[in-house]
């Protein structure tokens, strides 16, 4: 078997068993811990079964993380905002055998209901943790990534955008947002230190601003949506740190604002696919954003639409990833893998063209994919579900002020149905980064002179209320 992710973390706390892991804990510590819940995973099933972390505090998050994998087991992390109905969908696809909760500051193992279905429910080999996102068919779909994966990504984080022995790194996104697996395990494979923000923080900027002041990170990691909450808020900045800023476009507007009150800014760019990240640019120049240059193991290539190389600079192309750092494909969809995997590559779905400097700059979604507030949303998966509702009988979502500090989701429908009873039904079949801040009921929906709905005039229409 090829190394994983906790054989890095061993070594690492063989060498400086005293250091701290994650405040308040020893790498002694930790390692004490995971061997204790891996044992206890161990004695309820044997390796290669999928194991649900439903926890919410960083310390927790990482014990459990490890364990799973120290176990032989594949980490499905949960979310705990999630209603029911969604997180039904989730565990149904993948039917882990255990669930990792945690309780007075422990972690608890639990069987699931389906602990005792066949060995047909393992993981698929050498699997680290299944991530799930937003569907375009309605349905979540879950993201294999394998051991070879994230250790590599690991590896390549380290060294750029940099995280070193002596450090620390700030934790604050949930463990169901696979960038939550830079902050709690890159810092433990170097030698560094996990500082834990209350789960508070990940909504309130004056929690958030308080655990940095007092804390002083290294690298403090958000996307671009927090970063508008926190400076709306009159947050100063952290001049020794460095910010990572990712999940989202970064705007030279934004960048303005951020580059000053950082000691360096750092643009990320990564689907789930890709391991987390994928690319990183260090942003000198606010006015000159891009998504710099493929991190070390990860290739790009940008593809025209019949399938020739672009390397001219300022022709925009299919943006394609290859490399270490890739996921295996998505659990239980051979048909979709093979798509967007084809030949050991991964198909993006975004646009990008090079600069004369050699960095990449984005140029978009080739769908209506988005980006709000770190997560991934598929606008078809939120209009599947609202034509879901017998009384709907069209609807199109829209991102709305895109680039501000309100950027929200907009939905129109058609049918009897209306807006009180639309938010009722999201709010049992969706998680609420998924759920549209406003509904408006037409008449009927704007169409272009082809026919098609016309997106752009509903984006650019006055906000429903």
């Amino acid at each position: 078997m090829n190394a994983t992710v906790w054989d890095v973390v061993e070594a690492q706390a063989a060498r400086t068993p005293e250091a701290v892991a994650v405040v308040p804990w020893t790498y002694a510590e930790v390692a004490e811990r995971v061997g204790a819940l891996a044992g206890t995973i161990a004695g309820f099933c044997g390796p290669g079964r999928f194991v649900a972390i439903d926890v919410n505090t960083a310390a927790a998050g990482l014990v459990a993380f490890l364990a799973v994998v120290r176990a032989g087991g594949t980490a499905l992390p949960l979310s705990a905002e999630s209603p029911p109905p969604h997180r039904a969908l989730v565990l149904a696809d993948a039917r882990p055998a255990l669930v990792v909760t945690e309780e007075d500051g422990g972690c608890v193992v639990r069987p699931t209901e389906y602990f005792g279905f066949p060995a047909e429910d393992a993981a698929p080999s050498e699997t680290a943790y299944v991530m799930y996102t937003s569907g375009s068919t309605g349905r979540p779909k879950g993201v294999l990534v394998p051991h070879t994966a994230l250790v590599s990504r690991l590896a390549g984080l380290a060294r750029v955008p940099g995280l070193a022995a002596g450090e620390s790194m700030l934790a604050m996104t949930a463990l169901s947002f696979d960038i939550s697996l830079a902050e709690l395990l890159l810092p433990v494979t170097v030698g560094a230190t996990v500082i834990p923000a209350p789960p508070a923080a990940r909504l309130d900027p004056e929690v958030f601003a308080g655990v940095a002041a007092s804390m002083n990170p290294a690298v403090l990691q958000a996307t671009p949506s927090f970063w508008r909450l926190a400076l709306a808020w009159g947050w100063p900045g952290a001049p020794a740190g460095r910010i990572w800023c990712g999940g989202e476009a970064l705007t030279p507007g934004l960048a303005a604002k951020l580059r000053p009150r950082c000691a360096r800014l750092w643009n990320v760019y990564g689907p789930t696919e890709a391991t987390i990240w994928a690319t990183a640019a260090d942003i000198t120049d606010p006015s000159s954003v891009s998504l710099g240059t493929a991190l070390p193991g990860t290739q790009v290539r940008l593809l025209a639409a019949d399938g020739t190389e672009i390397t001219a600079p300022g022709t925009p192309g299919h943006l394609v990833l290859s490399g270490d750092g890739l996921a295996s494909g998505y659990l239980g969809l051979p048909e979709l893998t093979a798509a967007r995997f084809p030949a050991g590559r991964y198909l993006t779905g975004d646009l990008a063209a090079y600069r004369a400097d050699g960095a990449l700059e984005y140029w978009g979604r080739e769908d209506d994919q988005i980006k709000l507030r770190g997560h991934r949303i598929e606008l078809g998966e939120i209009e599947a579900v609202a034509e879901d509702c017998p009384e709907t009988t069209s609807a199109v979502a829209v991102l709305k002020d895109a680039e501000t500090a309100s950027a929200h989701i907009a939905l129109y429908v058609t049918g009897g149905v209306t807006a009180r009873t639309l938010r009722t039904w999201f709010a049992q079949r969706l998680p609420p980064a998924m759920r549209p801040a406003t509904v408006e009921v037409l008449a009927q929906l704007p169409r272009t002179s082809a026919g098609k709905v016309d997106r752009q005039a509903l984006t650019a229409a006055p906000a429903p209320g």
